[in-house]
């Protein structure tokens, strides 16, 4: 899986070189997408006191067909790191990127305790989207639960392979629409009127701020 699906060993002893330059071991088969396959690993320590960095390793697949992406998707994760939304790049090259593991869950709308602690993480997903809206990075995959974490340290956004810089990015009206818009259970369950719903997403289009304070009043 280093080298999907063609496995070509010179290609395969080129990357475990790389990472064994930089002093990464790795780790287990975690995931296969569209353009790469994603491993686990671990920074070296370099001590006996030091304690091993997870992280998570992204290879090119040998049939992306489009060159250079796993360097679009480093720099867009480059770009929002101070945002603190998506995993921290530690080094990246044509072939492979070596990235933060987030540690935590895939969002699921039926797996809290409680409404409240449902909304609090909607706040949070709805804020972190927003985020990435103001930044004019649109994700394009947020309609699925997998690319949005609960972590301990918030919810982050992950794999960024289908990432673009755009000046209509689309993330909040995509996580909406996909997530409670198009889900009239869900939307009984919040107690929270598609109409007003839909106002909001309409205003958010003509003036986001606006249309931001807007929907969250909803939830």
């Amino acid at each position: 899986m280093i080298d999907y699906p063609a496995g070509r060993e010179n290609i395969v002893l080129r990357r475990l070189e790389t990472l064994e330059n930089l002093d990464i071991e790795l780790g287990d088969f975690i995931a296969k997408g569209y353009r790469g396959t994603v491993f686990s690993g671990f920074i070296k320590p370099y001590d006996q006191f030091t304690i091993p960095v997870k992280v998570a390793i992204k290879f090119a697949r040998s049939d992306a067909g489009k060159k250079h992406f796993l360097l679009k998707e480093a720099r867009i994760l480059e770009y929002l790191e101070p945002k603190s939304i998506a995993p921290v790049v530690y080094y990246y090259d044509e072939e492979v990127i070596i990235m933060e593991y987030i540690e935590g869950v895939p969002f699921s709308f039926g797996s809290f305790h409680s409404k409240n602690e449902l909304l609090n993480i909607l706040k949070e997903i709805m804020e972190k989207c927003y985020i990435l809206d103001k930044s004019g990075v649109n994700h394009s995959e947020l309609k699925g639960e997998k690319h949005i974490i609960v972590s301990d340290r918030g919810i982050r956004f992950i794999d960024f392979e289908s990432a673009r810089f755009t000046g209509n990015p689309r993330n909040l009206l995509q996580f909406l629409g996909f997530h409670i818009l198009r889900k009239p259970e869900r939307l009984n369950f919040l107690g929270i009127s598609s109409n007003d719903l839909r106002l909001g997403i309409e205003l958010y289009k003509e003036n986001p701020s606006e249309g931001f304070r807007k929907i969250l009043s909803l939830f």
